[in-house]
């Protein structure tokens, strides 16, 4: 919007001195071709870095604009009386900072100085103001620009504000995440020591009451004492089913499979390049969650027994019909075989491990497919 205020600026000046020194049909021409000339200039200058605008675009644009701006000083170079539009030409030129249409319009300028000043003709008016106009194109054109630069630095500004506002939104979501997995991690280690507190003290004291009822009871054969004695053993029973009843849901519960993989994994570490990706709700229920942690603690012994690879992949998914589990050990690319297993001579033998990975398997009701094309691969799936 400034450029076309400062070009209609510009050719009102232009249509002012042309109107006042030219006369009949050649007026009106230079007036209308001045007009044109200023008005395609304007659209084929882009501004700088528009996103709606395609690169290609923007270049065959600045080239037509350099071709009408040249030909246009080329034209006021041979025909000087012309001349009053010369401002409007040094404001584009100054603008896309072309150097060879403002080299070839300074030429037009002297020119046009020695024409005048050659034919004796009292123009001194004419080539003062049109002089003052051109240093006010080139200060127009340098405030535009520099006003340009500086939409630039905001809109670069805001832009770099943003994206660190979204980079401390996205640190701020990843502590939350972390705290919530503290939190979690500290309910669960809770309830496995509540658990432990009650099988220990409450279980073996309640064991210990249901020997003695138990001793009495043979001691004590006579009526009612046996009854009564009985009636004690079997709430002592009812007691103890309840204690352990809830001492499984409690541990039960506590068991969370993301951490169980990780501390599972964790031999890995120091040997081997491991990705862990887990990604099951938390209705997973205790029977197949069990199973999945067997299964990997089999596949990480065999890994540490038997590969000599140097990465290992491993990720327990939930889909809408099935769980998976995979098991992947395999050479990266560019790596290097090592010598020996981690924990040893390598043995070629099957070791009874991959039984064991395919009966537990059987048990939840799934498949397994164990393959060693490249590297070691388990693949198990468990439908829901």
């Amino acid at each position: 919007m400034e450029r076309a205020i400062d070009k209609l600026i510009l050719y009102i000046c232009a249509v002012f001195v042309l109107w006042r020194t030219l006369t009949g049909l050649t007026r009106i021409v230079a007036v209308y071709l001045t007009l044109a000339v200023a008005a395609a200039v304007l659209w084929l200058i882009p501004k700088e870095k528009r996103a709606d605008t395609e690169s290609g675009e923007r270049d065959v644009k600045l080239l037509a604009a350099y071709v009408i701006m040249d030909a246009s000083a080329a034209l006021i170079l041979f025909e000087p009386g012309i001349a009053a539009a010369l401002p409007l030409l040094v404001y584009d030129l100054f603008y896309s900072r072309h150097l060879p249409g403002l080299i070839i319009s300074g030429m037009a300028y002297i020119n046009t100085l020695y024409f005048h000043i050659e034919k004796g003709e009292s123009s001194g008016l004419f080539l003062g103001f049109t002089t003052t106009v051109i240093f006010l194109a080139v200060w127009l054109s340098y405030k535009t620009v520099r006003l340009a630069s500086g939409e630039r630095q905001i809109r670069k500004l805001r832009d770099d504000d943003e994206e660190q506002r979204q980079k401390l939104n996205r640190q701020n979501e990843q502590l939350l995440e972390a705290k919530d997995s503290e939190v979690v991690t500290a309910q669960l280690e809770e309830r496995n020591r509540i658990a432990r507190e009650i099988h220990d003290n409450v279980g073996h004291t309640l064991s210990r009451a249901l020997l003695q009822v138990g001793a009495l009871l043979a001691i004590h054969k006579e009526e009612p004492v046996h009854t009564e004695l009985s009636g004690v053993r079997e709430t002592l029973d009812n007691a103890m089913t309840s204690i352990r009843s809830s001492v499984h849901d409690l541990h039960d519960s506590s068991v969370d499979l993301e951490s169980t993989v990780r501390q599972i994994a964790e031999p890995l570490q120091e040997s081997f390049s491991v990705t862990l990706e887990t990604d099951v709700s938390e209705d997973m229920s205790r029977e197949l969650k069990y199973g999945m942690i067997g299964i990997l603690r089999e596949a990480v012994s065999n890994i540490l027994r038997h590969s000599r690879n140097d990465t290992v992949q491993i990720s327990i998914l939930e889909h809408p019909g099935f769980y998976q589990l995979i098991v992947h050990d395999y050479l990266s690319p560019g790596g290097k075989k090592r010598s020996q297993p981690v924990t040893g001579k390598e043995n070629s033998t099957p070791g009874i491990g991959l039984s064991n990975i395919e009966g537990r398997v059987r048990t939840m009701g799934g498949t397994v497919r164990i393959t060693g094309d490249d590297g070691f691969r388990i693949f198990v799936s468990v439908p829901k």
